[in-house]
């Protein structure tokens, strides 16, 4: 029998035993007006015990062994500490376009805590960037740099939050060797970002390696990160004997990203015998998203997420605050990667933790709400006009009431956030930069 199932029944059996010895529980009340509702989801959620709720559970952060991982790029503490002060260090910014750039942005610039390790802008900003505002909204593009200059992305920056669970990242899935990217070889051309895949790694190592050029913080011979005492130490830890190069800070910061774990959340708590984890109403939208809106057939497993592709017909990254127009592969998806038109307008199974950390939802950033998002797929209508044959048969109405989607929502916002994303972030750096922006009006919001 699950060990999760095995406590819930105790603490079932224990609840029994308090009511009939008429002991006051009033101080635990919701365990026992929810047990029925807690035995029905239970029930869909191991689809009649046939599978255990531990396919749902994420690990422990600092559990390394417990976590998936690439087995070219084993974790350990030190490399994962490593990783961690190099995501945030912003003297990683070492070779940008403009010199008054340098050592000004950080990993941490598009993928921070308060944001759920999104970028918390619509459109993601690096290089040529300015300023921090509120959680990254008000990051701005520097006067100096150009629109074709600036480095933003043609597509929402996707959240980087259980990426253990990813074979292949990004939102048409180029990264990564394995998984839906096995026989995908003829497609990973040198001198192209896919081209990473050719040193064997999966998704998450391929990425951070891909994204330190990409995002120009490939020239590290030239940063004093490395030649500080503290990151000499932590390297010569992570990696003994070995000489500092690009794709071994990229395997540091993939391996501190494999950390970054929801583990909090109160539906984990919930999967891990908790039953006053959840309200009455999180629980009611946990039956509707296991149940009658049959969203856990993509979205399952750890993270909730599936390495599957989708054309959903969700409007791109466009309007007037767009930077740059949305080019082919942002638009058309999987397929510009594997050179397959059937493959068109298919974008990757997202993970749905911390997703109201940001105020933009959808590859396009284009959805304002988790009920708008709701909604979408409850009308099953799509929004930009793709070929019949690539919209999936799954995507059909829900005829879900209003009170459903209010519970849905609630489960959404309510039972998948981890409230303390923060343990994730470092107080300060060896280089003694500010972070996630170290440019001067950066600087000035964050008061640093």
């Amino acid at each position: 029998m699950d060990q999760s199932i095995s406590r819930y029944i105790g603490t079932c059996m224990v609840l029994v035993g308090l009511i009939l010895s008429g002991c006051d529980t009033s101080v635990e009340p919701e365990p026992m007006m929810d047990t029925a509702l807690d035995t029905e989801l239970i029930d869909i959620i191991t689809i009649g015990g046939q599978r255990g709720l531990s396919n749902f559970i994420l690990p422990d952060s600092d559990d390394l062994d417990a976590i998936p991982q690439d087995p070219l790029n084993p974790l350990t503490p030190a490399k994962v500490e490593l990783g961690k002060l190099l995501f945030h260090e912003t003297a990683l910014a070492s070779n940008p376009l403009h010199e008054e750039a340098r050592g000004t942005y950080s990993c941490a610039t598009c993928h921070h805590s308060g944001a759920g390790f999104q970028a918390g802008r619509r459109q993601a900003m690096g290089d040529g960037g300015v300023g921090w505002g509120r959680n990254g909204e008000g990051r701005t593009k520097s006067a100096t740099y150009t629109n074709e200059e600036v480095d933003v992305q043609g597509i929402k920056t996707p959240s980087i939050l259980n990426g253990p669970y990813q074979e292949v990242t990004g939102w048409i899935g180029k990264f990564g060797i394995r998984g839906p990217n096995r026989g995908t070889e003829a497609r990973w051309i040198a001198g192209t970002p896919a081209g990473v895949n050719m040193l064997g790694y999966e998704g998450l190592e391929s990425r951070a390696i891909a994204a330190l050029s990409i995002h120009r913080m490939d020239s590290i011979e030239q940063t004093l990160v490395m030649t500080h005492p503290e990151y000499t130490a932590l390297w010569d830890q992570a990696f003994p004997g070995e000489l500092v190069s690009l794709e071994n800070v990229g395997l540091a910061l993939a391996a501190y990203e494999r950390t970054l774990l929801t583990n909090k959340a109160p539906f984990q708590q919930w999967l891990r015998g908790d039953l006053a984890a959840m309200s009455t109403a999180e629980k009611r939208g946990a039956v509707v998203f296991f149940g009658k809106a049959i969203c856990e057939v993509c979205h399952t497993g750890p993270s909730l997420n599936q390495m599957d592709f989708y054309a959903l017909g969700m409007p791109d990254l466009e309007g007037a605050d767009v930077i740059g127009p949305v080019d082919e592969e942002s638009s058309l998806g999987r397929g510009v990667f594997l050179g397959d038109a059937s493959e068109n307008f298919k974008f990757k199974v997202p993970q749905l933790y911390n997703l109201v950390d940001s105020r933009f939802f959808g590859h396009g950033g284009t959805f304002r709400t988790l009920r708008e998002v709701v909604e979408y797929y409850n009308d099953a209508m799509p929004e930009i006009p793709i070929p019949d044959d690539l919209v999936p048969s799954r995507f059909r109405p829900l005829n879900l009431t209003d009170q459903e989607m209010d519970d849905l929502v609630v489960f959404l916002s309510q039972s998948l956030y981890d409230p303390d994303l923060g343990r994730y972030d470092v107080s300060s750096l060896p280089s003694g930069n500010c972070t996630p922006v170290n440019d001067p009006q950066g600087r000035a919001d964050l008061g640093c």
